[in-house]
C-alpha cells in the first residue's frame, strides 16, 4: 500500500473522529428537536438542511458520527478481547481445546447477518444490545487465527528452552507464547472497526437499531422509510451525508487494512506463512540474559 493512500485514510478517519468528539461543541441544534421548516434545503441556518420533521440534518450527522464510532470502538474491543482469550485458551488449555474449537467452528458455520438479526430481535433493539450482539458474535474468525499461530509457536525451540529451564506453564504462556500474536492485532482492530460500522448501519437500516440513539444507520433508516426523502431532491442533503460517511469510514479502514499482513519490521514470512521476531532466541525467550 502506498504511503499517500494510508495517509489519506488516516486523514479521513481523523476528521470523522474529530467530528464525533466535537459534536457537543459544534452541533448548532438538538438533533431530536424540530428547529426549522420541513425539508428545508441547505443554507446558512442549516448546513445540511432539515428532514421531514424540521430537524437539523447537520446536527444529526454530528451526533450520529459519535454513536456510530462509539459502537465501532466498543465492538472492536469486545470482539478482539474475546478472540484473543478464546484463541489462547484453545491453544494452551488441552482439556478444553475440543469444546472451544467446536464452538468456534459452529459460529463460523452460521450465516452472520441472519444470526445478528435473530439475536437483536430476541433481546430488543437498543444501542447496548446491538454492541453486545456484534461484539459477542464476531470473535470466531480471529480466534481461529490466534489458535493456529499459538499452536505453531508452542513447539518453537525458544519455548521448549523456557520449559527446560524451569519456566512455569503460566510464564511460558504469558511471556513466550502469547506475544507472538501481537503483530496480528493491528489488522484485527482495523477490520473489526470496519465490520462494526457497516454492521451497525445495516441492522439500523433494517429497523433493529435504537430509534432514540442517532447514528448514521438510523438516519438512513428513517429517511428510507419516508417517501418525502426523495421529493424535490431532498435526498441530496438528507440521505447522502450519512451514506457518504459510512462509505468513507468503511473505505478508510479498508485502505488501512491493506498491507497489514506485511510485517512492519520488514521480516519475511517463512514457508508456513508465519513471521518471527528477530530478537527471539532460545536463551532470551527462556529468561536468560544474553551475557
Amino acid at each position: 500500500m502506498r504511503p499517500d493512500s494510508r495517509g489519506l485514510a488516516l486523514a479521513v478517519l481523523g476528521l470523522l473522529i474529530a467530528a464525533a468528539l466535537s459534536a457537543p461543541l459544534i452541533a448548532p441544534y438538538d438533533p431530536a428537536l424540530p428547529v426549522g421548516l420541513p425539508l428545508k434545503p441547505p443554507g446558512p441556518d442549516h448546513l445540511f438542511g432539515t428532514n421531514d420533521l424540521g430537524q437539523d440534518v447537520w446536527s444529526q450527522w454530528l451526533w450520529g458520527s459519535r454513536a456510530s464510532l462509539l459502537i465501532a470502538v466498543v465492538v472492536t474491543l469486545l470482539s478482539t478481547g474475546l478472540s484473543w482469550t478464546i484463541g489462547l485458551s484453545a491453544a494452551l488449555w488441552r482439556s478444553g481445546e475440543a469444546a472451544l474449537t467446536g464452538l468456534t467452528d459452529l459460529l463460523l458455520a452460521l450465516p452472520a447477518i441472519p444470526l445478528y438479526l435473530l439475536v437483536v430481535a430476541l433481546i430488543g433493539p437498543s444501542q447496548v444490545h446491538l454492541m453486545l450482539a456484534l461484539g459477542l458474535l464476531s470473535w470466531p474468525a480471529f480466534a481461529r487465527v490466534v489458535r493456529a499461530r499459538l499452536l505453531a509457536v508452542r513447539s518453537e525451540p525458544y519455548v521448549e528452552a523456557a520449559r527446560v529451564l524451569g519456566a512455569s506453564p503460566m510464564r511460558v504462556a504469558v511471556y513466550h507464547v502469547a506475544p507472538a500474536t501481537l503483530e496480528l492485532l493491528p489488522a484485527k482492530l482495523v477490520l473489526t472497526v470496519r465490520f462494526a460500522i457497516f454492521a451497525e448501519a445495516t441492522l439500523a437500516f433494517l429497523g433493529l437499531g435504537d430509534p432514540a440513539a442517532r447514528s448514521w444507520g438510523t438516519m438512513l433508516s428513517w429517511a428510507f422509510s419516508n417517501p418525502l426523502a426523495f421529493v424535490n431532491g431532498s435526498w441530496t442533503w438528507w440521505v447522502l451525508p450519512p451514506a457518504l460517511a459510512i462509505v468513507a469510514a468503511v473505505l478508510s479502514t479498508t485502505w488501512l487494512s491493506i498491507g497489514e499482513d506485511r510485517d512492519p519490521g520488514g521480516r519475511r514470512a517463512d514457508q508456513s506463512g508465519l513471521r518471527w521476531p528477530r530478537w527471539r532466541t532460545a536463551r532470551t525467550a527462556a529468561g536468560v540474559s544474553p551475557g
